[in-house]
């Protein structure tokens, strides 16, 4: 009887690593430059570059110093440093005072302190995290209403 409890000790130590995996933080150190594609589930701090692709299934903090350039995907996105490319959350972005972004944030839920300087576009909503292809019908504007609004915005 005393070897079943042993495995039932097991078990729930390796049921804790498995959630202490998932809430895991690494950090990408200040003298760090990346370039290329990163993925990974838990938590990471970025205080260094990161040139390229960026894909995490949890929280990811882009520190004061950091610089983003490319495509940034993540459940929550916390920016206090620079990126230049897009940010795509799943839960939340929320820019600090100190963020500098310029691209496309897409998430459902965005928040942006006094200070943070945004230049781009926003996509909020339900599918504001799903893929989007690039095409003139996801506008929802007909080529005719497309034409019709190029010329009234074309000078006489």
């Amino acid at each position: 009887m005393l070897l079943f409890g042993k495995k039932k000790k097991e078990s729930k130590s390796v049921r804790q690593q498995a959630t202490s995996a998932q809430n895991e933080t690494t950090y990408f150190g200040r003298n760090l430059q990346i370039k290329g594609r990163v993925s990974g589930n838990g938590n990471l701090v970025i205080l260094g570059t990161l040139n390229g692709e960026f894909r995490l299934k949890g929280r990811l903090k882009i520190a004061q110093p950091a610089k983003i350039k490319g495509d940034v995907n993540a459940d929550v996105i916390s920016v206090k440093g620079s990126v230049h490319g897009s940010l795509t959350a799943h839960d939340l972005v929320h820019l600090d005072q100190t963020a500098r972004i310029e691209g496309r944030i897409n998430t459902p839920k965005l928040s942006i302190m006094e200070g943070a300087i945004f230049d781009g576009e926003i996509n909020m909503g339900v599918q504001a995290t799903k893929p989007e292809k690039a095409t003139g019908s996801d506008t929802g504007l007909s080529s005719q209403d497309t034409a019709s609004s190029a010329e009234k915005s074309t000078p006489s």
